[in-house]
């Protein structure tokens, strides 16, 4: 599991009718800037990208102080990304019926702002959290599987032991039983053979 960096501050933008070559041109000029520069030199360029980009530095500038705690000189701008988005295809007629293409394209921007100073706090939270992520690592998850795993074995054995020992209870339960018939048995013998004995004195 990846954390992100509590040091930057990100803002972004979604299809904006402008093609990304264009809007390029403007975003080489903000990389490594301090956010007041950038927005001096973003105010004397007359490009379509130029109102768009302060738009959202001013945008990634307020994520960074309410969400961070950043101050607002010590922003630099990181890095500034225009990729393209999705093309409206329109067509323009042309002579004899035919038609040409158009298309309309248009971009995705983000900007990125890091703090000169690395915010000390926000770095002892991220350290924090992944100290919390390495106590919950899979290693001890298997580590305390097992030994749940290892507890719930025991108790199976427990079973068979019992039925071991069942087993043999039964088994001198039924030698004594035994025992005790062949007893009885020669009592009724001896009996029988002293009433036998008077018999024969009395006759």
């Amino acid at each position: 599991m990846k954390l992100e960096n509590h040091n930057l501050a990100v803002a972004s933008l979604k299809t904006q009718r402008i093609s990304a070559f264009k809007a390029r041109l403007v975003a080489v000029l903000l990389k490594g800037k301090k956010v007041s520069d950038a927005l001096a030199i973003l105010a004397h360029t007359k490009k379509k990208a130029s109102p768009i980009f302060t738009k959202l530095i001013n945008s990634a500038v307020a994520n960074a102080i309410n969400n961070h705690g950043f101050e607002h000189s010590n922003l630099i701008i990181k890095a500034a990304i225009v990729n393209e988005g999705p093309t409206l295809k329109r067509f323009r007629p042309r002579a004899k019926g035919a038609a040409s293409q158009i298309l309309k394209r248009t971009s995705h921007f983000k900007v990125i702002l890091v703090s000169q100073n690395g915010g000390e706090s926000q770095n002892q939270e991220y350290q924090e959290t992944e100290k919390n992520l390495v106590t919950k690592s899979p290693e001890n998850t298997q580590s305390g599987a097992l030994s749940q795993q290892s507890q719930a074995e025991q108790p199976q054995n427990d079973p068979e032991n019992g039925v071991d020992s069942q087993l043999s209870a039964k088994t001198n339960s039924t030698t004594t039983a035994k025992k005790t018939d062949l007893a009885d048995n020669s009592t009724k013998n001896d009996a029988t053979n002293t009433v036998l004995a008077q018999e024969k004195e009395v006759k």
